[in-house]
């Protein structure tokens, strides 16, 4: 046994020899737990710390710095694969639970997108142990395929953020966990599934769809949705799918919607559900948010990630003779101002038209309807068309 041991250890700082070499980076020694450290970031040099970990071990790193801090972790395998992820700016701890036993990293890096790139100071703290904090109070649980899924809240203090946790547990063993922020009642994570009585048809029957299909994301195995709201004016919703397996790691599917929520609609033909969402890639571009296009997207779970069923999006195409009259009333409501840069308001989003064209197969008529638009006195129409097409490739979905 003990001769297996050293083994695993050997191979697993082999590769970890390899994943540190591809970053430039010297090989640090394994940390051990109630291990205290102290780090420094700068554009130049990352700062890494490295742990070996059981199949299913839990590692708990948390950091002290500046408030204004603003590097970036990482969670990676032996192999180099990210893991888990996250930003110092509103995040002071990573919770991760090991999918099998080996030597994991976890590094600590500016940004390089960043626009002030300023050397960072931190100290930190790793455990292996999870404790529910003080104060720390269970306020839902659901028992499923023979798991338990904890939310926990825990409110925030004068000198403390407040945290929201997710505990996946099977026999009292934490077999995944989820962490973020959290600093009033309508933050954090909630199940979705639950609905009042003054719930609208719509709602009930989204409902009725996640209580009555244990595997959504049609992968075979039965599964939690939950949703995390992160708070703010518009912003932002979350989607956690916990993979509820008969044994081996429990995987998380994460479905970022943003402005955007995400709704069961019918199952699949294929298995699972079908959901709808709103690509939010065009808010405040050009316009207000509450005129901002936000064009529906309808999701299928394929290979353990929700994408686009653009079959199910296809429409059939308006006549030439409505598009033209769509048209001629738009070009109406342009100034023959120059366009110069993004955020120039506009009175009316006509580019709405041409985003339900792309999203629902028909691009070319897309372009033949912004052609129509344009006023001829208008400047800046080839500006205003490239970036358009930089929001269009930035999209949530992946569209083109």
């Amino acid at each position: 046994m003990r001769k297996q041991f050293f083994v695993l250890m050997i191979a697993g700082l082999l590769s970890l020899v390899a994943v540190s070499a591809a970053f430039g980076q010297e090989v640090e020694p394994l940390l051990a737990p109630g291990a205290k450290v102290d780090f420094t970031v700068t554009p130049e040099r990352d700062a890494r710390f490295n742990v070996y970990l059981s199949d299913g071990g839990f590692a708990q790193f948390l950091w002290k710095s500046s408030d204004d801090s603003s590097f970036l972790y990482e969670i990676t395998d032996g192999t180099g694969k990210v893991q888990l992820k996250g930003d110092s700016s509103w995040e002071k701890a990573a919770y991760f639970v090991a999918p099998k036993e080996g030597v994991y990293s976890i590094r600590f890096f500016i940004d390089p997108k960043a626009e002030q790139k300023n050397t960072q100071k931190a100290a930190l703290t790793y455990g292996n142990t999870f404790t529910m904090p003080v104060n720390g109070t269970v306020k839902a649980s659901r028992k499923a395929a023979g798991y338990e899924v904890q939310l926990v809240d825990v409110p925030d203090t004068e000198t403390n953020p407040g945290d929201s946790f997710v505990l996946v547990k099977k026999g009292g063993a934490l077999k995944n966990i989820l962490h973020s922020d959290y600093s009033s009642p309508v933050m954090g994570y909630s199940f979705t599934g639950s609905v009042g009585k003054d719930a609208t048809a719509d709602e009930k029957r989204a409902a009725a769809l996640i209580d009555n299909t244990p595997d959504k994301t049609n992968d075979g195995d039965p599964d939690v949705m939950i949703e995390y709201y992160s708070g703010g004016a518009h912003c932002c919703t979350t989607y956690y799918f916990i993979e509820l397996p008969k044994a081996g790691p429990v995987a998380i599917r994460e479905v970022a919607t943003g402005n955007a929520g995400m709704m069961p609609i019918r199952k699949a033909a294929s298995g699972g559900l079908l959901f709808e969402t709103a690509d939010n890639a065009w808010a405040y571009w050009n316009m207000s948010f509450a005129g901002s296009p936000m064009p529906s997207v309808i999701l299928e779970f394929k290979n353990g990630e929700a994408k686009p069923n653009f079959a199910l999006m296809k429409k059939p195409a308006p006549s030439m003779a409505a598009l033209k009259k769509k048209a001629a009333a738009a070009r109406a409501k342009i100034s023959n101002d120059p366009y110069t840069e993004q955020s120039m308001d506009f009175e009316d989003a006509f580019w709405s038209e041409m985003i339900d064209l792309i999203f629902t197969g028909h691009e070319d008529l897309a372009w033949t309807y912004f052609d129509m638009v344009w006023p001829k006195a208008k400047p800046g129409k080839e500006k205003f068309l490239a970036d358009f097409k930089e929001v269009l490739a930035g999209s949530y979905y992946g569209l083109k």
